[in-house]
């Protein structure tokens, strides 16, 4: 066949107590009186439950402050030994996240000719990135360009019970687009790694490309977990050195690819990405 000319260019509660002698149920306690029915301080110094001491005799309710800060519910710190103001979750349980969000599509610049081609935009199934790529190129060596792609897909799943880890499994692939090249390739992110960006040169068509990928992490404490990504790492580049080389194509922040973007006569002519906001579920 015949192709153009090349060159791809929890609420704290307020409790009052009335001579009670036990409490269960409570993950940390906040007092700011004198005590049910005490003279001589809250359940923090010294006043208590009844006539200058709580119920255990000295403190808070087992010895020493209020729970949170110098005996409470755990005789030497809060809840949870030493914090203040109560547990991270205002003394109810934390919410446990479940899984992984997907949503508010973007695209990034389609790298190529953009004026010749069909437009195919080829996502993943739902739940799923792009983990890696594969395709043909022709084999014209230097000269060569990239004449079929499609992408790899991986389930990204939340594992642990805290902390937490964001992992891939292999999953489907997306529908092949390009008709021209004969030689195989294939690109793949690092284990646990997804797809975040590409980079390469490109003018008529797409002459080079390598895949950008970075981890997903979870940080921060509950309830405030949320999703990062990682070091960004560049795969091995497939293709000619036609054209000219393009800047680093990325998703924004928090983002992760799980669409391919091309333009195809017979080979690629433009090449891009969809991605998606990565958020925790509940």
């Amino acid at each position: 066949m015949t192709l153009r000319s090349l060159g791809l260019s929890a609420l704290i509660p307020a409790l009052a107590f009335a001579g009670c002698t036990a409490i269960s149920g409570v993950d940390s306690l906040t007092f700011d009186g004198g005590g049910a029915g005490g003279r001589g301080g809250d359940a923090s110094g010294g006043g208590g439950a009844s006539d200058g001491g709580d119920a255990s005799g000295g403190g808070g309710a087992s010895g020493g402050g209020d729970g949170s800060g110098g005996g409470g519910a755990s005789g030497g710190g809060g809840a949870s030994g030493g914090g203040g103001g109560g547990a991270a979750c205002e003394g109810e349980s934390c919410p446990v996240p479940t899984g992984v969000v997907l949503a508010d599509p973007t695209f990034t610049e389609l790298r190529g000719d953009v004026t010749v081609g069909s437009v195919f935009m080829d996502a993943c199934p739902e739940g799923q990135v792009i983990v890696g790529a594969r395709g043909q190129i022709d084999d014209d060596g230097d000269a060569s360009i990239h004449g079929q792609i499609q992408a790899q897909c991986g389930s990204l799943n939340l594992a642990g019970t805290g902390p937490y880890t964001l992992t891939t499994t292999p999953g489907d692939l997306t529908p092949n687009r390009g008709s021209y090249g004969s030689v195989p390739w294939t690109l793949q992110c690092p284990e646990n790694h997804v797809v975040v960006g590409f980079g390469g040169r490109s003018g008529a068509y797409l002459d080079r490309l390598a895949l950008h990928c970075a981890p997903l992490l979870v940080e921060g404490e509950p309830p405030a977990l949320r999703v990062e990504r990682g070091p960004v790492s560049s795969s091995e580049e497939i293709g000619g050195i036609g054209g000219e080389a393009f800047p680093d194509t990325r998703c924004g922040e928090g983002e992760v690819a799980n669409l391919v973007h091309v333009m195809e006569d017979a080979a690629i002519t433009a090449f891009g990405l969809g991605c998606m906001t990565v958020s925790l579920a509940y």
